[in-house]
């Protein structure tokens, strides 16, 4: 067997520093501007806590990391927003796209969702206002959510192979509570009926009162990376609006994909 070299171990070590330092990340980005204790990051990323606070020092020194001073929780800092000033939007065409959302906002007169997948996270690339007066904005501009635990995020998971939507499902399950109302097993199930139908639905399945239809964006060899949610306070969609709404996902689902050209290789 080939021995190690010490400059190969010092190269693993090293790369196994920034795997643990991006999981970090991820973990506090999840949290939102309320921040994470370091007590919650090692149990989520399972590093001891002299590991997890020697790295989030270094984050710190590069910006990349806040800590407050008033309850110390993480949170993310002001460096990532100037890195990702730099960094490219990993939607191509985006203003076009942005205004598909727009559009469907003004149409159905709710509240529009445009969610990119982010490893087992959706992230909340647009959010469109309808005109109805009462708003049910569940998730901000920039938030990050379990893919289990918003209605775009389950029509990606629709969208994936059974095993790695099932894997998925399981990596989700115990961040689950923090995020919305339902179990695994609920996930599954929205998940086999967003699969049989083209679209979820979730009736007080994020929050208590608010119901959201949404459907993934069209995309080649199984791999959605994007989806459109129409959300509003339960009244505002009935059982009988839904189909109407479906047609509408449908139309702006279709225009993105074209303008991206996400499901080019399956036209």
């Amino acid at each position: 067997m080939k021995r190690e070299t010490d400059h190969e171990a010092e190269n693993s070590t090293g790369a196994q520093t920034v795997d643990r330092a991006c999981e970090l990340l991820r973990e506090i980005a999840r949290t939102g501007a309320g921040g994470v204790r370091i007590l919650d990051l090692c149990h989520a990323t399972g590093l001891s806590r002299p590991t997890a606070h020697r790295i989030l020092r270094s984050l710190q020194l590069a910006g990349l990391v806040r800590q407050s001073p008033e309850n110390r929780r993480y949170a993310l800092g002001s460096g990532l927003f100037e890195l990702g000033m730099a960094a490219p939007n990993p939607i191509t065409q985006f203003p076009q796209v942005r205004s598909v959302a727009e559009e469907l906002a003004a149409s159905t007169e709710d509240t529009v969702y445009l969610m990119l997948r982010s490893y087992d996270d959706v992230l909340c690339a647009w959010r469109a206002q309808g005109a109805y007066p009462i708003k049910a904005n569940v998730v901000a501009l920039g938030d990050r959510r379990p893919m289990g635990a918003s209605v775009a995020g389950l029509c990606l998971l629709a969208g994936l192979p059974e095993a790695e939507s099932n894997a998925l499902i399981a990596a989700n399950a115990p961040y689950l509570p923090a995020f919305c109302r339902m179990t695994p097993a609920d996930v599954t199930r929205h998940v086999n009926d967003a699969r049989d139908k083209g679209y979820s639905v979730g009736v007080n399945a994020v929050m208590e009162g608010v119901t959201a239809v949404g459907m993934a964006v069209p995309a080649s060899y199984q791999r959605p990376c994007m989806a459109l949610s129409v959300s509003a306070i339960s009244s505002r969609i009935p059982p009988e609006r839904i189909p109407a709404l479906v047609e509408q996902l449908k139309r702006s689902a279709a225009r993105i994909a074209a303008i991206t050209g996400s499901d080019a290789a399956a036209r």
